[in-house]
């Protein structure tokens, strides 16, 4: 017999290592020269930039910095309140056994905590701790057969095989440049003393070998105003953003994975038309890292045999993920934030930050339910003039439920929640109502292996054996009997037994059927 088998090729993403850890950055922070000197810090604050992640043998080194913004109390100045901006080194490497050069990863990281111990009016020792987390993959290659042709009957038994492939990935920059002018009847500005950029109203969507990337810029500016001593303004502005990024591979219908972050900021302070100091000259830099998934489904071959012939069947175990649900879902949350009697009276807000965090994550059948809370910090200025700037912590939790079809207690789910758009109100000076949009990535991965036939080849049946097979055979169904285990076992095919026993369903057999089945020969 020619036995002739049909093979193709399929790509999938095979997971490797995935770790997560803290590092500690320590470092001293001295106050630039043309700065006065520090009196209190009112506030500080940091972000991380990564710039350099490169893999190596059993290792993922990475490298960038930490910012550190100080906003701090003068002494000995005309004005009160100033700012500098330091950095700390970030500069490590994650231990991950069985990773390699060409394989490819994702990263999380976040500034945890930071803090700072006073050494004197020109220098601070600042405390970073930053969590990292790193997944490694590969992409794996295997030929699989998906059909074979034989001049003999050659019984095939298929089944579908769902995988997942990242189809493309990329990371560019975009860069977003704009004016800012000061609204009317705000003060000139003398001073920027502190930038707050935040990232909202993120969309993308895959197209044809590219992927559209738009939301919003929304930037709150804290100055130093030129009209008075000790006078202080904020301004808000929100910047649309939009651009493509190239992904050769990429196909309409395709998940998208985007992950945008602000690499870099430039603030310049540009005289307006009149000459006065009103516009400020801003340049961001975001990076844009994009993975591009593609479900896929081919049918393979679960079993076979030929009536006749013996056929072996070479199998292979293949670990392999599946992509079970993917989804986004977004929650509205109300607060009003009360002041406790330590806290000043607030003036105006000038800023407000939202971190989220998921505490607990738990599957059932068809559905989710994920618990966590938001750290609020409300930074305000307040009407006291011996501390004007107030920074005021704050907690709001969060329970929601999400629907995804086809999942169930055993699975695992990766929920990533960002911040999608933060609004406050003043309603006196002691309550701020915060209204908070959260927006939850959800992706349920089945990371299991499969039994699959890499080869397959046939021998002759011994022909005592087949003589001694009864040339009649009634069969009596038992539980679990399929017409393919029963045609197999007794050297039949699933036509030969549904025109014998005039069966109109073949998938619907009943325990006590009895099945006439006649010994067959071939004569090869």
């Amino acid at each position: 017999m020619s036995l002739e088998l049909i093979k193709e090729t399929i790509e999938f993403d095979q997971p490797v290592r995935k770790e997560t850890t803290q590092v500690i950055v320590e470092e001293d922070l001295i106050v630039p020269d043309v700065k006065p000197d520090m009196a209190k810090v009112l506030k500080i604050d940091g972000k991380i930039e990564l710039e350099q992640v490169d893999i190596s043998a059993d290792r993922l080194n990475y490298k960038g910095q930490i910012k550190v913004y100080v906003l701090y109390a003068a002494d000995g100045s005309d004005r009160l309140v100033h700012s500098m901006v330091g950095t700390l080194t970030l500069d490590d490497f994650i231990n991950m056994d069985g990773i390699k050069k060409d394989m490819f990863y994702t990263m999380e990281y976040d500034l945890e905590h930071l803090d700072y111990t006073w050494i004197n009016s020109r220098k601070l020792n600042v405390k970073a701790i930053v969590s990292i987390g790193a997944k490694v993959s590969e992409k794996r290659k295997s030929d699989i057969i998906v059909n074979a042709k034989s001049p003999l009957p050659i019984q095939l038994q298929m089944q579908p095989f769902t995988f997942y492939r990242t189809a493309a990935t990329n990371q560019d920059k975009m860069i977003i440049k704009d004016e800012l002018m000061v609204p009317a009847g705000k003060p000139n500005i003398q001073e920027v003393l502190k930038t707050n950029i935040r990232i909202c109203n993120k969309e993308s969507k895959v197209g044809e070998g590219v992927v559209s990337v738009k939301g919003n810029l929304n930037i709150r500016t804290l100055y130093a105003g030129a009209m008075g001593e000790n006078e202080m303004d904020y301004m808000e502005h929100q910047i649309p953003f939009n651009g493509t990024i190239e992904c050769p591979g990429a196909e309409e219908g395709m998940y998208c994975n985007t992950d945008i972050k602000i690499l870099n900021q430039y603030i310049q302070i540009r005289p307006d038309l009149d000459g006065e100091e009103r516009v400020l000259e801003v340049e961001v830099v975001l990076l844009v890292n994009v993975k591009i998934i593609s479900v896929e489904e081919i049918q393979i071959i679960d079993d076979a045999y030929c009536p006749g012939k013996d056929i072996k069947l070479k199998k292979e175990r293949i670990p392999y993920q599946k992509l079970l649900n993917k989804k986004r879902d977004s929650l509205v949350l109300k607060e009003v934030l009360n002041l406790d009697t330590s806290a000043p009276n607030v003036a105006y807000v000038y800023n407000i930050q939202a971190k989220p965090h998921v505490e607990e994550v738990r599957l059932l059948d068809d559905k989710m339910m994920v618990e966590g809370s938001t750290d609020i910090q409300l930074t305000y200025i307040t009407d006291d003039k011996e501390n004007p700037i107030y920074v005021y912590d704050g907690l709001i939790p969060f329970r929601q439920s999400v629907d995804l079809k086809g999942v169930s207690l055993d699975k695992k789910a990766d929920v990533r929640v960002d911040v999608d758009d933060i609004l406050c109100n003043t309603s006196s000076g002691r309550d701020v109502e915060v209204k908070l949009t959260l927006q939850l990535d959800v992706e349920v991965m089945d990371e299991q292996e499969i039994e699959i036939i890499m080869d397959m080849t046939e021998q002759d049946i011994d022909p005592e054996v087949l003589m001694n097979m009864p040339s009649l055979i009634i069969y009596i169904v038992q539980n679990g009997d399929t017409l393919w285990k029963i045609a197999k076992k007794y050297n039949a095919t699933i036509e030969e037994l549904t025109t014998i026993n005039d069966i109109e369903n073949p998938e619907k057999l009943y325990p006590g059927q009895k099945l006439l089945i006649i010994k067959k020969v071939l004569n090869v």
